[in-house]
């Protein structure tokens, strides 16, 4: 049977990774997981999915704090009925394991988690990093999120900060670095349209003889 195909798409805060991954979706028939993801990961751990939820692809470092912060919430009980407090390098390992599994049975698209390093070794993997102007991301969080510019200011600094540090400790790697990705893409170049970032996707997938 053919390797199934599998889309990673990093991206920064407001630059339109989510809309572009529904908009593959819609075209090609593959299932998004974004925060369904931890859906799965909660059912295959035993655990309640706030637990996943508190710390989604937060840095190391801030997962730290808040697991000593929230010691209390993170013990839950596994399958077996034993109280346990999880480290995030095990959320991680849980995570990246039902990754594995869903890459297995089903083609599909993955938003962040690091997908590109965890499926690293799937044939028909896509990587793909997704960036914007500053400019155009503080204007889309104001418009689809109502925050103020400075509120969007701050909001975008701090969330790449965590998606940055949290990718960087666990691929080694540098997050939004070409190196890192088969392709990148500066959305605001594309006047910051989807539609046309998809077209791009689409054509290198083309290339490669993926589609």
């Amino acid at each position: 049977m053919e390797p199934h195909l599998i889309i990673s798409i990093g991206r920064q805060i407001g630059a339109g990774g989510l809309g572009v991954a529904r908009r593959l979706s819609q075209e090609f028939g593959l299932k998004v997981y974004d925060k369904e993801l931890l859906a799965e990961v909660a059912r295959e751990s035993g655990l309640d999915e706030a637990c996943f939820a508190q710390r989604d692809e937060h840095s190391s470092r801030g997962m730290r704090t808040a697991l000593q912060g929230f010691r209390s919430l993170f013990g839950a009980y596994n399958r077996a009925g034993t109280n346990t407090v999880m480290t995030e390098e095990q959320l991680f390992k849980i995570q990246s394991e039902v990754m594995q599994k869903i890459a297995a049975k089903e083609d599909c698209i993955f938003v962040g988690r690091c997908a590109d390093y965890i499926l690293r070794d799937e044939p028909r993997l896509v990587t793909v990093f997704i960036a914007a102007d500053l400019k155009s991301r503080v204007r889309n969080l104001m418009r689809i999120g109502g925050k103020t510019e400075e509120e969007a200011r701050r909001f975008i600094e701090t969330g790449d900060r965590k998606r940055a540090e949290y990718y960087n400790y666990y691929t080694f790697k540098k997050w939004g670095d070409s190196a890192s990705y088969d392709l990148c893409v500066n959305a605001s170049r594309l006047g910051d349209d989807e539609e046309k970032v998809v077209d791009l996707i689409r054509y290198f997938m083309k290339q490669r003889n993926l589609i």
